[in-house]
Parts: C-alpha cells; sequence; structure tokens
C-alpha cells in the first residue's frame, strides 16, 4: 500500500501497531488486495459494457496513469467510492474481530 497515512490508519485500527514492521506491511498488503478487488467490482457495477471492455484492455496495459485517467472521466465519484471500499471493509473487519471476542 503506497499511501503512509492510510497505511498507519489501517494498522491502528487493525491494532496490529506492536507487530513487527514486517508482518504489518503483509498483513496492510492483503488488506489492500481486498479493498482493490472489493473496490473494481463495484466499478464494474457502474460502468457500461462498452465501457467494461475498455476498462479491461487498459488494465492490462498495467499503465497506472491511463487506467486512474479512465476511471477519473467514467467514474464521477471515484474518490467516494474508494473510501466507502474502504470503509465497507473495516466495517467488516470490525465485526469479525468483536465476533471473535
Amino acid at each position: 500500500m503506497n499511501n503512509p497515512e492510510l497505511r498507519e490508519a489501517l494498522i491502528k485500527e487493525l491494532g496490529i501497531g506492536e507487530l513487527p514492521t514486517e508482518t504489518q506491511d503483509e498483513i496492510v498488503d492483503k488488506l489492500g488486495e481486498v479493498i482493490f478487488k472489493s473496490l473494481t467490482v463495484s466499478i464494474f457495477e457502474k460502468l457500461s459494457d462498452a465501457a467494461r471492455v475498455e476498462f479491461e484492455k487498459i488494465s492490462a496495459t498495467g499503465d497506472n496513469s491511463l487506467i486512474q485517467k479512465f476511471l477519473e472521466e467514467n467514474i464521477p465519484d471515484m474518490q467516494a467510492l474508494m473510501e466507502e471500499e474502504i470503509k465497507k471493509t473495516m466495517r467488516d473487519l470490525a465485526e469479525i474481530k468483536e465476533e471473535s471476542k
């Protein structure tokens, strides 16, 4: 996960600050993957069929700037969508944490 502020927020929320940095990184990376997959599903739900095909082609290039430009043009509420997916994942984790007590 590249955003240091988000990383620190996740570490705090997960209560893993006492773990070794390498373990923290592993956990945050895995959580980032979960959030990314959830976000991708939400993006696909908002795109038309033609835009989905185009998104798949652009994603296959691995060019993050092209992907970001496409998303900004086709998902007007992209930032809000990302924030919601992060909140949703954190709520789900909090529920799991609470159930395990």
